[in-house]
């Protein structure tokens, strides 16, 4: 099923306007447009789904297998050290393009990585776990819509 305001579906998918590197009947990969280094690589399903609450089990699993199994050529062609695997749900999360998709980031010893953190205290952890364990128990099976 494709979205006809998605350009993931429309241009990617349908008019093949970017620089495949792998297809499958299920599975999509390509050059990112802007990429965060070279050799950024996105993988996408075919099949237009929104995020990861709303992608079937068996598409989820194709589209990781396929991001683990295309790291590696990934990563020597570009010669780099390392790599992030990154996937966005939500504008909140910096989800740009609201169809699934997974980034293959290689990274570089000479470029740093920031990411803001602090340290939790272990009340706040266990506070937050409690919660989540709660609302695993009270509405299994209930996926959220993400906003």
């Amino acid at each position: 099923m494709f979205k006809n305001h998605c350009i993931f579906c429309n241009e990617i998918v349908r008019n093949r306007k970017a620089s495949v590197i792998y297809e499958s009947d299920k599975v999509l990969a390509f050059m990112d447009n802007a990429p965060v280094e070279p050799g950024h690589a996105l993988v996408i399903p075919k099949e237009h789904y929104e995020n990861i609450l709303d992608i079937d089990y068996e598409t989820y699993l194709e589209v990781h297998r396929v991001t683990k199994a295309l790291s590696p050529p990934i990563i020597r062609a570009v010669s780099a050290e390392g790599i992030n695997i990154g996937q966005n749900n939500g504008a909140c999360a910096n989800q740009k393009v609201f169809h699934y998709h997974v980034h293959i980031i290689p990274r570089f010893p000479d470029r740093e990585l920031k990411w803001g953190r602090r340290i939790a205290l272990d009340h706040e952890l266990d506070r937050v776990a409690a919660r989540i364990r709660e609302e695993i128990q009270n509405h299994d099976g209930d996926i959220p819509v993400l906003k």
